[in-house]
């Protein structure tokens, strides 16, 4: 199933932004679709990570959560296998890494790692899991604004690669919560390591655009006022000036 920013079908016109690709999941039959009819979110889950990794998708309107949830239980119940999806992946290993699986393509399955839960997600589902509870960017950030924002360096110093994927893990591992003891530099390159993972940009082209043009107008105002203030106060100066 691929992911598109929007509808595929509609002709892209001269000057328009492209309608790129945002990636996509190779489904199998073993996912099912759980839906939360408040929120209009619709979550494909698997028996377990090693089936493949739960993703959830937000529709504008009831109508399309509903039409979205028919079709994909539709693609479920025609997808392959779990084991049929995961050996085609396999054929783009390399030959050393194939001629280490000993024994059943299963078992070879059980060793691999998990996929996760937190990297990866959609912008749209960024800050809230699908129970409704803070997601890890969310407590991330909260952490960061108590503990961080007086550390020096903060979200600029960068931490150990592996301690920022070990904090990941233990996340999803059941250690939830931050306390006021960790490393600030880890949870900020948390953060940044989710964001830089996003499917696509937490801030659309169009917002960009309009945020770089704000800017440029703010920049341009504030050097006009500064340039008659200070010509206002030469002049000033001038006047004032004992003779």
């Amino acid at each position: 199933m691929v992911f598109f920013r929007s509808d595929p079908d509609v002709t892209i016109h001269k000057g328009t932004e492209a309608n790129f690709s945002l990636g996509g999941i190779d489904l199998n039959s073993s996912g099912s679709v759980v839906t939360r009819a408040d929120k209009k979110l619709l979550t494909v889950v698997f028996p377990n990570d090693q089936d493949g990794r739960p993703f959830t998708i937000k529709a504008e309107t009831s109508e399309d959560m509903y039409e979205w949830k028919t079709a994909l239980k539709c693609a479920l119940s025609n997808a392959p296998s779990a084991a049929i999806v995961f050996k085609r992946q396999s054929s783009i290993f390399p030959n050393d890494m194939v001629e280490t699986m000993d024994g059943p393509l299963e078992q070879f399955m059980d060793r691999r790692p998990a996929n996760s839960t937190i990297i990866g997600r959609p912008v749209l589902l960024a800050l809230e899991d699908v129970d409704g509870n803070p997601s890890f960017l969310e407590k991330a950030l909260r952490f960061i604004e108590q503990y961080g924002i007086r550390v020096e360096g903060i979200l600029r110093q960068s931490a150990d690669v592996e301690e920022v994927e070990s904090r990941v893990e233990k996340y999803e591992n059941g250690k939830t919560e931050f306390s006021s003891d960790e490393d600030a530099h880890v949870i900020g390159d948390c953060i940044k390591y989710v964001l830089r993972e996003m499917p696509s940009s937490p801030v659309p082209a169009s917002c960009c655009t309009a945020l770089l043009e704000a800017f440029r107008k703010y920049a341009c105002y504030k050097f006009y006022e500064d340039l008659i203030c200070n010509e206002y106060l030469v002049r000033r100066t001038k006047v004032t000036k004992p003779d």
